[in-house]
């Protein structure tokens, strides 16, 4: 009998004791796998994007994972950068909804690991996991989950404890375990080719290699654990945005997942976000270049100017320009995508959500967390560069703010109702 797929990797901090039933518990050797929920997933597909699209029986078609779905598709004629920017900050209709993005590693579940093909993965992908998780892969072969958003954490963490044990198993049943790290511990750009070479991937890695190696590393070995919350109305999604921003430094410093790089230590235990912090700044805005207390969407729509476009016919659009570019918080039009936490085992993802939902929720900590954050909004270079060694001054406060909201598993739709009559983030 394969062993389970999910397993820390070398270095990385062995999970807690957990309860055999609770969301993000680790499962055992003896666990049967869960069948994917039923009627917990709503069709509501706002946070995800189909991407792996089954065929005849079990058949799948391999397709790309980065925001490329919609990423043009009924952009109104003529629209300019600001406009477009504009529209990616307007608020949900009806709030009330968190999502997330689970990206995991494939290798090989043999003494040396090797990479992974993703077709050689995706065709153990059967259709009831296709329409449960929206599988799709990045750049390197990572494989990206995307279930539907739930109206709580708890309902979600739930839907994705139940995912996670079925990609598990799809996966050892192949040979392959998935490491739920937020860089490839074993391989170099060396050992792990371009496995998606679309034309959007290629002109996207050479606008890299021109700045340096980190951007090839960033597409060729990284993870992440996306968090998706919906953006509220007026003055509260203002904040929002500011908290999601600014606590990018603190929360990436108490989730690094990234210790190994390469099959060696990486020196700091969040490698993760030191490629990102060397990658192209145009295009990442590691430095806090994007940000701007008082005009959000005038800050981001200067960001989005400066950064050079894609050399291919698709990048003249205003919105397919904005999905070339991959800030720590990305506004995605509805909703804030959370892109800054290393991906997290099992067992930590439902803190993960939960902390961030509550900061972004629930209006006590959102006035606190800035109350906390705003001193350094000028000095986002430090405060990055910390985080990559896993230090930062203000996580155990931020921590300590959202464990004190109310429960996030009921933040996630929060009282709008006095909010509702303005507009978005201005």
């Amino acid at each position: 009998m394969p062993r389970p797929a999910f397993r820390p990797a070398p270095g990385q901090v062995p999970a807690p004791p957990a309860e055999p039933h609770l969301p993000g518990a680790r499962p055992r050797r003896s666990e049967p796998v869960l069948q994917e929920p039923h009627s917990r997933i709503r069709a509501d597909q706002r946070f995800a994007r189909p991407a792996i699209f089954p065929g005849r029986g079990s058949a799948a078609v391999l397709s790309a994972g980065t925001d490329v779905r919609g990423s043009g598709a009924g952009e109104p004629g003529g629209m300019d950068l600001r406009t477009t920017v504009e529209a990616m900050f307007a608020p949900a209709r009806h709030p009330g909804l968190v999502g997330v993005e689970l990206e995991l590693i494939p290798v090989t579940d043999t003494p040396l690991p090797r990479p992974v093909d993703p077709a050689w993965l995706a065709a153990g992908f059967d259709a009831g996991f296709v329409k449960a998780a929206v599988p799709s892969f990045e750049p390197g072969g990572q494989l990206e989950l995307s279930p539907p958003p739930r109206p709580t954490v708890e309902d979600l963490v739930a839907d994705v404890a139940v995912l996670l044990r079925r990609a598990a198993a799809i996966a050892a049943a192949r040979g392959v375990r998935l490491e739920a790290v937020g860089v490839n511990p074993y391989h170099s750009c060396a050992d792990v080719p371009l496995h998606l070479p679309t034309q959007r991937y290629l002109a996207m890695q050479r606008a890299f290699d021109e700045v340096g190696p980190a951007g090839r590393r960033m597409m060729h070995l990284t993870a992440s654990l996306q968090i998706a919350v919906d953006l509220l109305p007026g003055r509260a999604g203002r904040e929002q945005w500011l908290v999601a921003s600014l606590a990018g430094p603190p929360l990436a410093a108490a989730f690094a997942n990234s210790a190994l790089a390469a099959g060696r230590p990486a020196g700091i235990s969040g490698a993760r976000t030191r490629i990102w912090q060397n990658a192209d700044l145009r295009r990442t805005g590691y430095d806090g270049r994007h940000l701007d207390l008082t005009d959000p969407v005038g800050a981001y729509a200067a960001f989005a100017a400066a950064a050079p476009r894609l050399p291919i016919r698709e990048a003249e659009r205003p919105a397919y320009h904005l999905s070339t570019l991959f800030p720590p918080v990305r506004p995605r039009g509805g909703y804030l995508e959370v892109r800054y936490l290393d991906a997290q085992p099992p067992w930590r993802i439902p803190e993960a959500v939960g902390v961030v939902t509550a900061l972004l929720c629930d209006d006590r900590a959102r006035h606190d967390a800035l109350d906390l954050l705003l001193p350094r909004a000028q000095d986002q270079h430090c405060a990055w560069t910390e985080a990559a060694t896993g230090y930062s001054p203000e996580a155990e406060a931020l921590l300590a703010i959202a464990h004190a909201a109310r429960p996030a598993a009921r933040a996630a739709r929060p009282a709008v109702a006095a909010a509702l009559a303005s507009g978005g983030v201005a």
